[in-house]
């Protein structure tokens, strides 16, 4: 066995602790695009992964979140689920179209916990992913007919969250009950219940938001992932007089 004399290595430990950060930076690694995988082999493509999280304290039984997804989503080419972590999730896809089906179709619940899913970007970690957004469609009451326009139905998707899309149908000449509109929501922050409007000269109107497909929700706080009876506001009503305004 070769031994090493200790005044060689601490002299050798010593030119080790001499290199600055400037001779690191000197080096790196150059990746050419030929060197990436496309996944043709079998090797993971990451063109086509989600990583998601579902919106709940409680222990998710992974068996079983997989079966429900798959049968929900029913990819043509087929899906992939791995556990990153107890709470992580990596959703492997294996075409453009099953992936975007996905990500336009939402929200999308397991156990009635809302996931929260993001497309994973070619330079981003998984664990690294912030997962704080969902997106809804959301109905919009008693919208005056004077407000009616596509620029309209974007600012109030911009009021309540980020703007997605609108439903091609609004718009299209026949009366309907409510405008629709697709819109990225920041699950950190309460739900925007109502909007008011008015033009130059005029009064102001209350327009109503109604969540589609709305599943864990508390009445008193108007946050996402718990109820009433989990909400940490409740401790503000030691006599029991709660109030709702999300009721």
């Amino acid at each position: 066995m070769t031994t090493i004399n200790p005044r060689k290595q601490l002299d050798m430990n010593a030119t080790y602790a001499a290199l600055s950060i400037e001779e690191e930076d000197d080096g790196g690694l150059i990746i050419t695009g030929e060197e990436f995988e496309d996944g043709k082999d079998g090797r993971i493509d990451f063109r086509y992964c989600l990583v998601g999280r579902f919106l709940t304290d409680k222990v998710i039984n992974f068996s079983a979140m997989k079966n429900t997804m798959t049968a929900l989503w029913r990819p043509g080419k087929g899906i992939c689920i791995k556990d990153l972590s107890p709470t992580l999730f990596l959703f492997q896809f294996f075409h453009e179209i099953d992936i975007r089906r996905v990500l336009e179709s939402g929200p999308w619940t397991f156990d009635q916990h809302i996931l929260l899913v993001k497309r994973l970007g070619e330079l981003e970690q998984p664990h690294a992913v912030p997962l704080y957004h969902t997106s809804f469609w959301i109905q919009i009451y008693n919208l005056p007919i004077g407000f009616l326009s596509e620029k309209v139905l974007q600012n109030i998707g911009d009021y309540i969250g980020e703007f997605q899309a609108s439903d091609e149908n609004n718009l299209m000449g026949v009366w309907r009950n409510y405008m629709r509109i697709r819109v990225s929501i920041d699950v950190r922050k309460p739900l925007k219940r109502r909007m008011r409007l008015k033009k130059s000269g005029g009064d102001w109107v209350w327009i109503d938001f109604k969540y589609e497909r709305l599943q864990i929700f508390c009445f008193i706080c108007g946050l996402l992932g718990h109820t009433e009876r989990q909400c940490p506001s409740l401790y503000d009503y030691p006599d029991g007089d709660i109030i709702k305004p999300y009721g």
